[in-house]
């Protein structure tokens, strides 16, 4: 099982050390990239990015359609001269192409967030990022939601219950960003989807093709597509609420489900 917590990752220096970046997933064919585990097929990188108080993150833009999901602090996503307000729980969606910034609001106070990133399109070759200047006349397609404000839904047989923040039809190649509440145990299922379970709090098991590990807030776990996953609390007062996203493999294939797998052990 792929599974890693920010706290035992060493952080770097990243976008001319305008922000520290710890690497947890990154694509499997991505030799040059320094860090994490190179797991993924479509999804560009999994990272947890740091912006200090007194900083902004470096104007740029890149060939990847983006989510952030805000751990911690409050701040703005500037895409030029439109500044979306965000703060922790909050969801953005961050077109391809789009030039933009995040810095805190907070004074003495980092604004601490989660980034998955698919490259456009994602069979290219590679990707790239550019620092360009900022420009006022930037139209802004850069989106915003927050899961508790979601209409709840039962999914995966009335096992757990979801907040969908983006849907596919909002993204262009991202499939979902959906917060996950388990109250007990998940049905064991599997899709035609790579995704990544983000453990946002709680406390846990998580088990992918039977092997299954121990989680807790911050870890981060990998799940191959059709590889049959599920997960359970282990605290009988609060539920385990996990950060889902992923990608369709093909990444423009019609997704399936299959749930109410067997149960298996390693």
């Amino acid at each position: 099982m792929f599974k890693t917590n920010w706290k035992d990752i060493e952080p770097k220096p990243s976008h001319n050390d305008t922000c520290y970046v710890r690497d947890y997933f990154s694509r499997r064919d991505n030799l040059c990239f320094d860090g994490g585990y190179k797991v993924t097929r479509y999804l560009e990188w999994v990272k947890h990015f740091t912006i200090p108080s007194e900083t902004s993150l470096l104007y740029h833009m890149q060939n990847v359609e983006e989510v952030l999901y805000i751990l911690q602090g409050e701040g703005l996503v500037q895409a030029g001269g439109t500044k979306h307000e965000v703060k922790a729980w909050d969801t953005v969606y961050i077109p391809t192409g789009t030039p933009h910034t995040t810095y805190s609001t907070v004074e003495n106070q980092p604004l601490v967030y989660m980034s998955y990133a698919v490259r456009t399109p994602p069979d290219s070759q590679e990707t790239y990022l550019k620092e360009t200047v900022m420009d006022d006349r930037v139209h802004s397609d850069v989106l915003v939601g927050r899961w508790n404000l979601k209409k709840t839904k039962p999914e995966h047989n009335n096992t757990c219950w979801t907040y969908p923040v983006f849907t596919r039809d909002m993204m262009q190649y991202l499939l979902f960003a959906t917060m996950m509440s388990v109250p007990k145990i998940l049905g064991y299922h599997r899709h035609n989807s790579e995704s990544i379970y983000y453990v946002d709090s709680g406390k846990g098991f998580v088990k992918v093709g039977g092997e299954e590990s121990e989680v807790q807030a911050g870890d981060a776990v990998y799940i191959l597509e059709e590889i049959a996953h599920n997960c359970r609390s282990s605290l009988k007062e609060q539920p385990l609420n996990i950060f889902c996203v992923g990608v369709a493999v093909p990444y423009n294939a019609k997704v399936w489900t299959q749930e109410d797998l067997p149960d298996i052990s390693v």
